[in-house]
């Protein structure tokens, strides 16, 4: 088996898309999919099927991912094995997108410019439930997740970050004032969120059940994968979206955008740090570390090696 198709794979699996695997490969969509198309050939089983918006690895993909990840180790164990002084420690972390967008690019550029020569990083964004199936199965050693519905973090090792701010916005075209908001000021307008299971519209769902109304309140919604699209369409006055306040705080400070408080909705969106196991190396402290300064906060006393 060719292993740059199996980590190309293993890749695209990993993000459910072809185009974020493409970028984060640094190739083409097509080279991807051309990928894709010979490692089913040599397997001879479809790998991946589409669920929605995104791409999710049939039964044969999921054996796949359980095997193709020993292969790996098994190259890297081989390669250290050549020069000891060469080896490096593999960190796989794993961040809801949003945290991911706002934080963490600061973080991991920093983090790997001081640690390149000692670790092999592998940042994953996905889902919740995805975030905590992968720290079970110690596919993940660190995930930083958002919850945008209700969580069971019952016997894991879990530490409590500074919840996430979310508001709707607006173009101020629309003449809906900023601040503390009745609902019935959104009636009618089109709502434009990134994907449909995301944590967007989880959350909306969760509010609206809370306060006994539906998504009869917006006149559609817009599903499209990319917050820029979604923000030049909102700035234009096509309609609303519903974002974490802390990626729009500079259009909000500029007056580009109106922010809204929803009366009866929550806003306070809650982050957990969730860790594999608590035996940590020195590098991923380090990790634990940055992350941690990010938020203003001292790493956990009760985390270490």
């Amino acid at each position: 088996m060719d292993l740059l198709l199996l980590k190309t794979f293993l890749k695209v699996a990993a993000l459910g898309n072809i185009t974020k695997a493409a970028s984060v490969l640094f190739v083409t969509q097509s080279a991807v999919s051309r990928r894709i198309k010979q490692l089913e050939e040599v397997i001879g089983h479809p790998l991946l099927e589409r669920n929605g918006s995104a791409l999710t690895p049939t039964p044969a993909g999921r054996l796949l991912i359980e095997k193709g990840r020993k292969m790996l180790d098994l190259e890297q164990e081989f390669l250290s094995g050549l020069d000891p002084a060469k080896a490096k420690r593999k960190i796989s972390f794993c961040s809801t997108p949003s945290v991911g967008v706002d934080r963490l690019p600061k973080v991991l550029a920093s983090f790997t410019a001081a640690h390149a020569e000692t670790v092999d990083l592998n940042c994953v964004f996905a889902m919740p439930e995805v975030a905590l199936a992968g720290i079970d199965s110690r596919r993940f050693d660190l995930a930083l997740i958002e919850h945008c519905d209700e969580i069971d973090l019952m016997g894991r090792i879990c530490y409590q970050l500074p919840d996430d701010e979310v508001v709707f916005i607006s173009a101020p075209e629309l003449g809906i004032p900023s601040g503390r908001t009745p609902l019935s000021a959104l009636h009618g307008q089109r709502l434009y969120l990134k994907t449909e299971n995301g944590c967007a519209r989880r959350f909306i769902d969760k509010n609206l059940r809370l306060s006994g109304r539906d998504w009869s309140e917006f006149s559609g919604i817009v599903y499209f994968d990319d917050f820029s699209f979604i923000l030049g369409e909102v700035a234009a006055g096509k309609g609303v979206s519903f974002v974490s306040k802390a990626l729009v705080k500079r259009e909000i400070a500029a007056g580009e955008l109106h922010c809204h408080f929803i009366d009866n909705f929550l806003h306070q969106r809650p982050r957990t740090m969730v860790l594999a196991h608590q035996e940590l190396s020195e590098q991923h402290r380090a990790l634990l570390e940055s992350l941690f300064a990010e938020f203003g906060l001292a790493p956990p006393t009760g985390a270490g090696g």
